[in-house]
């Protein structure tokens, strides 16, 4: 193949080709599907970068929410504590309460026994 001439012909625009017809229409057919090949890479990576930045918008909103929860759940676990707290506080506001119920409880008795003893020595003191 090192002997080999090149051969010359003319294509239908009466260009000089150094190749063979055959050569040239392979050239041609490799040179189109080259070119078709590189539109649906273009294609490709323009749909993988759609696709890429739909995934991050996504993952931006799954970041959101997801905090939004943890926020919510620490919410909720402060709630469960201020109520535990509440709680505590109102159970011995209801102590203080019935201590004090109690006390008043005691002084109206002590205070009826006089008023009854006072009554009675008024109606002592009438029926002499």
């Amino acid at each position: 193949m090192a002997d080999a001439q090149p051969e010359i012909s003319f294509d239908d625009n009466n260009n000089v080709r150094v190749l063979s017809t055959s050569h040239m229409k392979h050239t041609e057919e490799l040179e189109m599907e080259s070119k078709a090949f590189t539109s649906q890479i273009t294609q490709f990576e323009k749909s993988i970068s759609s696709l890429v930045e739909s995934l991050s918008e996504q993952g931006d909103r799954i970041e959101k929410e997801k905090l939004k929860a943890i926020g919510q759940r620490n919410k909720v676990d402060g709630e469960v504590e201020d109520r535990q707290r509440q709680q505590i506080a109102l159970q011995g506001a209801i102590a203080e309460k019935k201590a004090e119920l109690e006390r008043y409880t005691l002084q109206h008795s002590s205070l009826e026994k006089v008023e009854a003893d006072q009554l009675a020595m008024i109606e002592k003191l009438q029926n002499q």
